[in-house]
């Protein structure tokens, strides 16, 4: 049940995450139209710089939990499987405590960015830190759920988490 709620939070995520992303581009199409007209857009990229930062902290979550995030690999391909899942668990290991520290460094960046708000378009500041809380808090989920596999004995991580 928890993991059909987290498979259903993380396809919102990544269909937020290319709507997003197809906004991004439209506005920064407009800025790059504008320009020649010299009609002043700034709107456009203080737009696409928000909507930029939701598609990346989004999507990067996404592709930790398909297990697609890019790392060197070359110690990695020489490991027999066993020792490859444990490897995996280790780094998983390593990552969580990582992110369980940024949320909490975001969410004093959260508390105090309250009652700011950005220079043209006046969007309060904690829109701009959203999206880092909640990839980062997805990413911790998927990594506690990939542990949880690993000391229940469940499946490999080839296929994703």
């Amino acid at each position: 049940m928890f993991r059909k709620a987290v498979d259903r939070a993380t396809s919102a995520l990544e269909w937020v995450s290319i709507a997003c992303f197809i906004v991004t581009v439209l506005l920064v199409v407009v800025a790059v139209g504008l320009r020649p007209l010299h009609i002043a857009a700034p709107w456009s990229d203080e737009g696409a710089c928000l909507l930029f930062i939701w598609t990346s902290f989004l999507s990067a979550a996404v592709a930790l939990k398909r297990n697609q995030h890019i790392r060197i690999d070359v110690l990695l391909v020489k490991l027999p499987a066993g020792m490859k899942r444990r490897f995996l668990w280790f780094l998983d290991l390593l990552c969580l405590p990582f992110c369980l520290g940024l949320l909490y460094g975001i969410y004093q960046m959260m508390k105090a960015s309250v009652y700011m708000t950005s220079s043209v378009l006046e969007t309060p500041m904690i829109f701009y830190y959203l999206p880092l809380f909640l990839g980062f808090f997805m990413m911790a989920v998927y990594l506690t759920l990939s542990l949880v596999d690993f000391f229940l004995g469940g499946g490999g991580k080839e296929g994703g988490r």
